[in-house]
């Protein structure tokens, strides 16, 4: 055994397969689904006294399914867990007052993890709408490193400097100093926007692509293993229910469920136990499955995620 195994210590709700952007970059599988709330408390209930001391809440847009996220985050005091964040699109709100109103009754709820902001040329928000949605958090929040932002980057380079250019717009109108740090060659790292009362760290990050776009295959060399630590080590739970390890696009495949919401900790954990593909990706490492795969393989990867997604493929064929 080489990886560490499998032993998650964040629950993560992707509490809606819902949103009000159509972002091409993003796979989740929309079939209009909201978590079942009672499901999802009780199965939080089962966590007790468990590894698991953080909450987390993606979608879809999370936003649009509030309700959950306000009721699960008063269970989750209850119990004394942490949060991790929330990641949002900054512009589900239909007017100043509904996103006053919806973040407030967050924070009243007793929310305090970070709220990651996704914004980019994919999802071409309007930069005031992003504008006001940042200053109404901190606001109402008046925590300065309340928020986040993740950027993907573009392969287009004019989209790329568009983004770079509404980062300098943004410090602009936020009066904050800017330091700059990233790499040449691909754009990616952080720009870090600060001033007395705010710390915003910019992450820009790469474009992951699923199996099936040959743009995954273009590496001249091979990922690294890093046996899915990290991000890697949260119960993911979708929409309909279905749990599986990480918060990575191949976590939809047959082959990564574990369970759902219904069977309680104790029997997922003893799911995951038996699930061949997490003794592969926590213990093993999914590079020893190269070999295997070769003459089936389309090219090279640097994305654990993207041969992830293609073994699990595999693996039901």
């Amino acid at each position: 055994m080489k990886g560490p195994g499998f032993f998650p210590t964040e629950l993560i709700f992707a509490v809606t397969d819902k949103c009000n952007l159509h972002c091409p970059h993003c796979y989740v599988t929309r079939r209009n689904l909201d978590i079942n709330l009672e499901d999802a408390r009780n199965f939080l209930k089962s966590c007790k006294n468990t590894p698991i001391e953080r909450i987390g809440f993606s979608g879809g847009e999370p936003f649009l399914n509030l309700e959950f996220i306000t009721e699960i985050v008063k269970e989750a005091i209850s119990q004394d867990l942490m949060f991790d964040r929330i990641i949002t699109n900054g512009v589900w709100w239909k007017n100043e007052d509904d996103l006053k109103n919806k973040l407030t009754s967050l924070y009243e709820a007793g929310y305090d993890g970070k709220i990651g902001l996704s914004y980019d040329s994919f999802h071409a928000q309007n930069f005031e709408k992003i504008l006001t949605f940042i200053k109404e958090v901190y606001e109402i929040w008046k925590q300065n490193d309340i928020l986040d932002i993740q950027s993907v980057i573009s392969e287009d380079n004019e989209k790329n400097i568009e983004d770079l250019d509404n980062f300098d717009s943004l410090a602009e109108e936020l009066s904050c100093s800017t330091d700059v740090n990233l790499k040449k060659k691909t754009g990616k790292g952080t720009i870090l926007l600060e001033n007395e009362e705010l710390y915003l760290p910019i992450f820009r990050e790469l474009q992951s692509f699923p199996a099936e776009d040959p743009r995954a295959w273009k590496s001249r060399k091979w990922f690294k293993d890093d046996y899915c630590q990290g991000p890697g080590q949260v119960l993911f739970v979708h929409p309909d229910g279905r749990i599986a390890p990480c918060c990575g696009f191949a976590n939809e495949n047959q082959a990564l469920i574990l369970g759902n919401l219904k069977d309680g900790y104790e029997k997922i954990m003893q799911n995951a136990e038996s699930n061949r593909m997490i003794k592969i990706c926590y213990e093993e490492g999914l590079s020893k499955e190269i070999k295997k795969l070769k003459k089936s393989l389309p090219g090279k990867t640097s994305d654990i995620c993207a041969f992830c997604d293609f073994f699990c493929r595999q693996e039901l064929i």
